[in-house]
């Protein structure tokens, strides 16, 4: 049953030559066949994602920043008057300001203006105030590390420098070489 030629039965030669059929069969059909769109279970995590995106493309708490540059404009204005005139303020009279939109909870005030220091300064992320979702921003850093970092954190206190980030399982040397122009820890 072997042939001369190529030392091959003609038994194995048929079942070379049916696989090969199979797959070119197989490859057709996959190629014909009409793209699927992903199905429900994608669909909510990539609208969350949007939303995530476009919140931190709107202006934090603005109403906030723009409440606190006009205290600054009115105690910087008192002072002018009260050199020119010699007359300081009362220590019992009260500065007069707008109260809070009514959409703005204080806590949440805080939460956006704590948020804006984290970048306002020199556009690094404060490593020590950042979210999972702001850490996973960054360069290597995926959701796990992102979670890994915030679990330090809680657990052994604030960074102090960027290379306490050494600490957490997962981040060496070389990792933290390509994020460490991007971060800051500040107290």
């Amino acid at each position: 049953m072997y042939s001369v030629r190529n030392g091959l039965s003609s038994k194995q030669l048929m079942l070379a030559v049916i696989c090969i059929l199979t797959a070119v069969i197989l490859l057709a059909t996959a190629l014909m066949e009409p793209k699927q769109v992903a199905t429900g279970e994608w669909i909510p995590l990539n609208e969350a994602v949007e939303s995530a995106f476009a919140s931190l493309d709107e202006p934090i708490a603005e109403e906030v920043l723009q409440e606190s540059s006009d205290i600054a404009d009115a105690n910087h204005s008192e002072s002018i008057a009260g050199k020119t005139t010699g007359l300081a303020p009362k220590e019992n009279e009260a500065i007069a300001a707008e109260p809070p939109a009514p959409d703005v909870e204080p806590s949440k005030a805080m939460e956006a203006m704590e948020s804006t220091a984290i970048a306002v300064n020199d556009g690094r992320l404060d490593i020590n105030r950042a979210t999972a979702a702001e850490l996973d921003g960054l360069k290597g850093i995926g959701p796990a590390k992102a979670q890994a970092i915030i679990e330090d954190r809680e657990r052994n206190g604030s960074f102090t420098s960027a290379e306490d980030l050494l600490r957490v399982k997962g981040i060496g040397e070389k990792l933290l070489q390509g994020i460490k122009e991007s971060i800051v820890a500040r107290p």
